[in-house]
């Protein structure tokens, strides 16, 4: 913004300063032209421009500063009210200052210091060994199950060759699947890998029933039709909740509570060293 058009912002914002010309005063060359008081604080213009944004048209760019002159006003105002009306012993605040700096810079060495040598690595065997020694741990809060579905238009061509390809396990018919799925489907997924959870199913597949473990005991082959889609799918395997999760499905809780051990182990190392070393260089001493 150029200094023309700040001067006209700031003349359509403090309209109603202009009843109040003794406390506005110019500042010196040094501080810039003075925008606002309240008592000894000062808002200058180099303030206000230092935050305004970029782009803004002059009726925005009026409402932007009229609000932050009013909201710059009321924290001074109540500084200054805070300063007249608490006691002092109700402003001793150095002690909690001090500590907050203390645990900032604390947190900021910690960080840096494990960012520097933490080694994120963990390998499958980390995981297994984990999982085994600890899988009651992981129960599974829902139902879960492997699935592989395809979902194509009731006008789609060749259905019953569909149907039939989809439930065979014969590698021609496999590859026609996968070429029939990539040509006619709206979704499909051919693999079986992936655990998800019931309602996650229910989003792909939309069945209905009130009892999702006495479903998933029941129904091994789906086949749906809804809205001009046919919905074809496969239980491949399922478990139910309360039930130690399979390891694929908490793998990434396993790594991330191992990275977790790991930097804990670094800052306790850290902690351990700190004491040893400032006692031999008697930095550190106790005395009784």
């Amino acid at each position: 913004m150029n200094k023309s058009l700040f001067h006209s912002v700031l003349f359509l914002s403090l309209v109603f300063f202009s009843s109040c010309d003794n406390i506005f005063n110019k500042g010196t060359e040094e501080e810039g032209e003075l925008v606002a008081r309240v008592y000894e604080s000062k808002l200058y213009q180099h303030d206000i421009v230092a935050v305004l944004p970029e782009g803004l048209s002059s009726e925005d760019s009026a409402t932007f500063v009229q609000n932050f002159i009013n909201v710059w006003a009321k924290n001074e105002l109540m500084v200054y009210k805070a300063e007249f009306n608490l006691t002092d012993e109700q402003k001793q605040f150095e002690e909690q200052i001090r500590n907050y700096r203390n645990d900032l810079l604390k947190y900021a060495y910690l960080q840096k210091y494990v960012d520097d040598r933490l080694d994120t690595s963990i390998s499958e065997l980390q995981i297994k060994d984990y999982y085994q020694a600890n899988s009651q741990n992981f129960l599974l809060k829902e139902n879960i199950l492997k699935i592989r579905y395809i979902v194509v238009p009731q006008d789609a061509p060749e259905l019953q060759d569909l149907k039939k390809w989809f439930k065979s396990s014969e590698v021609k018919d496999l590859e026609a699947l996968l070429d029939y799925s990539l040509s006619f489907a709206r979704s499909f997924s051919l693999e079986d890998t992936a655990w998800i959870s019931f309602n996650d199913f229910r989003k792909l597949i939309p069945i209905r029933t009130y009892n999702q473990q006495d479903f998933l005991a029941r129904n091994r082959w789906i086949e749906l039709e809804e809205e001009g889609l046919i919905y074809l799918a496969q239980i491949k395997e399922y478990k139910i909740k309360d039930n130690a999760a399979p390891i694929f499905y908490v793998k990434d809780i396993i790594r991330n509570t191992l990275l977790n051990k790991k930097r804990l182990d670094l800052i306790a190392d850290l902690e351990k060293n700190l004491v040893n070393d400032a006692l031999k260089k008697k930095e550190f001493e106790t005395y009784p």
